[in-house]
């Protein structure tokens, strides 16, 4: 067992006692000249003491001496060190106090929760932490709190998850378990800032690297279509890179939020557009009217992306896409990439269940449109984030050639009929 580890007394404790976690601990010292410092320390470095808050190199009784404190668990005799300038006269033990303010939130929090029940993982947005307890842990809630806060850089609340994600508006029901009521916070991510209100908003510090894939793929002058918003992390940064956005949220905050980071980013207008309707809507409106009018303008080396992040529901508004433009309406160049986020039973054959789930809505998908299969994350046991990137080709997008001229057949048939009623 490690003596400079928390007491054992600590384990389970529900109400916080600081004076609890304080404890003697005799440890060996070695006195060494300061001649030999440099040369003792390239050695000692592997033995002394490593403790938050505590000075483990310190001057000796006198000024021509120095004195390394060193961890018992590691140090066991002077021979061990091959150090010729170093002998059992240069050693003694003695007593010193640690306690709370020398271990790190691991190392107190694996010392008082039940050791099959420790907290596995946390996130921090901004100066919020935000943790998911497990039922068995909420009795050590106000513990867990209080160390958090006490032992995070800059962490000003701690609030955990009560529920799932169950709303049209992506937030959840949270409760603060330590610190301020106040949830505005800013992060940074991708280059930029981001300001919000974490009971009103999502944010997920997790979906950093994922967003910076995204970001990866798109070049000033491109065209970026964010079904979901958010507050901006695709959108902000890819405006700010000198694409042309137009970013929809269903939740009034979201888009708040998102006018806000526009301004603090130093967005200009016609980089980005925000709008606040259901996907479907922006989809069949703003997305469709916007793109009518770039197709005209786009050349061959603009490549437009649509990135669709909800991935509880967003394949269920991939089918909106389907017959969305006439056939001349677009251009047969510059043809909107699909980023679709989803997700699925962690298996061998994952990527085989997300292409059948996009059949559903698009029949005729090919092996070739399919750009990426990619796994973002790890939600839960056997659940995992996944994103397919798909090109789509206009036959997806547009009514069939044959219903157009079908539909010019009628036209003429009807105005021939006409003609020959007034010839008669």
């Amino acid at each position: 067992m490690n003596a400079l580890l928390p007491p054992d007394e600590v384990r389970g404790m529900t109400v916080f006692k600081i004076d609890k976690f304080t404890k003697p601990v005799t440890v060996p010292v070695l006195v060494i000249n300061k001649n030999y410092v440099e040369s003792a320390n390239k050695v000692l470095k592997n033995y002394i003491i490593k403790l938050n808050n505590f000075k483990p190199i310190r001057s000796g009784s006198n000024d021509s001496e120095c004195a390394f404190y060193l961890d018992p668990a590691k140090f066991s005799s002077c021979e061990d060190l091959n150090l010729t300038f170093v002998s059992a006269e240069n050693l003694k033990y003695v007593q010193i106090e640690v306690g709370y303010n020398n271990w790190n939130h691991d190392e107190i929090l694996k010392a008082v929760l039940p050791e099959k029940s420790m907290l596995s993982s946390y996130s921090a947005i901004g100066s919020i932490v935000h943790v998911n307890l497990k039922p068995e842990l909420l009795g050590y809630k106000d513990i867990i709190g209080r160390v958090l806060n006490d032992k995070l850089k800059g962490c000003k609340s701690v609030v955990n998850k009560i529920d799932s994600i169950n709303n049209v508006y992506r937030n959840f029901e949270y409760e603060i378990i330590y610190g301020s009521t106040d949830l505005k916070t800013t992060v940074k991510e991708n280059k930029c800032l981001f300001d919000l209100d974490f009971s009103e908003v999502y944010w997920n510090p997790r979906l950093c690297t994922e967003h910076e894939r995204i970001l990866n793929k798109l070049k000033s002058g491109d065209v970026l279509y964010d079904v979901f918003a958010g507050i901006g992390p695709f959108s902000v940064p890819a405006a700010k890179l000198g694409c042309i956005v137009l970013a929809n949220d269903l939740n009034p905050n979201s888009c708040k939020w998102l006018e806000i980071n526009k301004k603090k980013n130093r967005i200009k207008d016609e980089l980005l557009t925000i709008i606040n309707k259901d996907g479907s809507k922006f989809i069949q409106e703003d997305l469709r009217t916007h793109y009518i009018l770039w197709s005209k303008k786009i050349t061959s080396e603009t490549n437009v992306h649509v990135t669709m992040n909800l991935p509880a529901i967003a394949v269920d508004f991939v089918k909106h896409f389907s017959n969305l433009f006439e056939w001349e309406e677009i251009s047969d160049h510059s043809l909107p990439i699909l980023h679709v986020y989803t997700f699925v039973k962690t298996d061998n054959n994952y990527e085989e269940g997300l292409k059948s789930i996009m059949e559903e809505y698009f029949s005729n998908i090919k092996d070739d449109d399919i750009q990426e299969i990619i796994r973002v994350r790890n939600v839960a046991p056997n659940k995992e984030m996944v994103r397919i990137t798909f090109q789509m080709r206009k036959d997806m997008l547009c009514k069939s050639e044959s219903i157009k001229k079908r539909k010019l057949n009628e036209i003429k048939i009807e105005h021939d009929v006409k003609k020959s009623k007034d010839d008669s």
